[in-house]
């Protein structure tokens, strides 16, 4: 079945359409969820399942101008695995910041070693990090605050991850 048929039978909300979408790109949407965020079998699964009920929910925001209907539903899975990885790293700070003041958190590396490892970055790098990691602000918010725009505040902190990453020796990959 061709896409245009697809896509009209989930327009319409026929579940046969949804089964064979899920038969011709189920792979692709999981290869993409998986390349996000690594082998985590249950968390690839309730990811996908959100990207189905996305793509179901959404599909007239398709646009076959913009993208093909293959590389459209790939980004869903993608920016889902993202959410997904969001929302669980802002439950983890929110249960590191209910922990009373702890000198000691069992962690790969020491508070002083993580300045350490800080002060190999520019002071404008180690303020965003500080500011996303430490005090748990939003890219949004530290935009606005920042005046940087946000594609340019991931693009740094994606950088300053691999500066570090090269300047430690892969030892906190």
């Amino acid at each position: 079945m061709d896409d245009k048929k697809i896509i009209s039978g989930i327009k319409k909300k026929k579940e046969p359409y949804l089964n064979e979408f899920i038969n011709k790109y189920g792979g692709i949407l999981k290869a993409s969820i998986v390349k996000t965020i690594g082998k985590r079998d249950e968390l690839v699964i309730e990811i996908l399942n959100d990207t189905l009920l996305a793509i179901w929910d959404n599909i007239d925001s398709f646009d076959e101008n913009r993208s093909s209907f293959k590389n459209w539903c790939a980004g869903v899975a993608k920016y889902k695995a993202i959410d997904a990885i969001r929302k669980e790293n802002r439950h983890k700070s929110i249960q590191l910041s209910q922990v009373e003041n702890n000198v000691c958190i069992e962690e790969d590396f020491s508070i002083d070693e993580s300045q350490e490892i800080l002060k190999l970055l520019s002071d404008e790098d180690r303020e965003i990090f500080k500011k996303l990691f430490v005090e748990g602000y939003s890219y949004d918010d530290l935009a606005k605050i920042t005046e940087i725009p946000k594609d340019r505040l991931y693009n740094k902190v994606s950088r300053s991850k691999k500066k570090l990453r090269l300047q430690l020796g892969g030892k906190y990959d």
